[in-house]
């Protein structure tokens, strides 16, 4: 009887080691989540500038709008009844949901 719950008392400290373990790697890239920008655009960015061609998201319709870009954009038309707002950022025009932030429709001027 002895021997049986010695057995079963290893198996079960064995199983359970790997629960235990410790995980190095948990905040491994933390940083790099989308729309994690190096310090100096982010700076650039929130004092109203614009960003370079290549770190610039390309929107399409049914995106969601990030909130940073969002907030920095120029109201063109209040929102109406439905929800809806029209804002300028950079030379385009976004039609979208204030709400949700949800893009309906995109129109360059270029």
């Amino acid at each position: 009887m002895k021997a049986l719950l010695s057995t079963a008392l290893l198996g079960l400290v064995l199983c359970s080691g790997a629960a235990f373990a410790k995980n190095d790697n948990h905040d491994k890239d933390k940083n790099k989540g989308k729309g994690s920008l190096p310090p100096g655009l982010q700076k650039k960015v929130d004092n109203g500038g614009q960003l370079p061609p290549g770190w610039q998201k390309k929107y399409h319709k049914g995106d969601r709008l990030d909130y940073d870009i969002y907030r920095h954009g120029r109201v063109v038309k209040p929102i109406d009844r439905d929800g809806r707002i029209t804002i300028e950022i950079d030379d385009t025009i976004i039609h979208m949901v204030h709400d949700t932030r949800e893009i309906l429709s995109i129109l360059s001027r270029y």
